[in-house]
């Protein structure tokens, strides 16, 4: 059970982490978005199943610090806290998709299509499956191990 106290100190750790977010957005300034990303973590550390802290943190890690690997981290922490939020399926198959794992991507993006019938953000992720969808019809050839990776060039990469 999480204090009363530390409830209150995570829920200001999270709004300074959304004002932060906000100038490193009005200014483009990275050291604003690792601000934002470090105060996030101070929240999680308090209140270890905000699950807002760990969408909006995977949102920087993934978008704004190009940390897809950490993004993915946190997209699923929020699935592990709460299967049901499609929108965390979503940024996870993009955060995939950043990271080159298509076909993780793929099956991310439409696992939140079948979850999310009535989603804001459903035209973005069915184009980006279509999307992901011809990458991985057009290199098969460039595959490792059947999964969706993207080798790169090279002896490996031009089998």
């Amino acid at each position: 059970m999480v204090s009363l106290w530390a409830q209150i100190r995570g829920y200001w750790a999270y709004r300074r982490a959304m004002m932060l977010r906000f100038w490193g957005h009005k200014t483009l300034r990275r050291k604003y978005y690792e601000a934002s990303a470090a105060a996030l973590t101070r929240a999680l550390a308090l209140i270890p199943d905000h699950t807002d802290a760990y969408l909006a943190r995977g949102l920087l890690y993934w978008r704004e610090l190009q940390q897809a690997a950490l993004a993915v981290e946190d997209f699923s922490s929020v699935l592990r806290l709460d299967p049901s939020c499609s929108e965390a399926l979503f940024y996870r198959g993009m955060a995939y998709q950043a990271m080159g794992d298509y076909a993780a991507a793929a099956d991310d993006i439409r696992a939140a299509l079948m979850q999310s019938p009535g989603a804001i953000w459903r035209e973005n992720a069915r184009s980006q499956l279509l999307a992901i969808e011809a990458i991985l019809a057009a290199l098969p050839e460039r595959l490792e191990d059947g999964r969706g990776r993207i080798l790169p060039p090279g002896p490996r990469g031009n089998r």
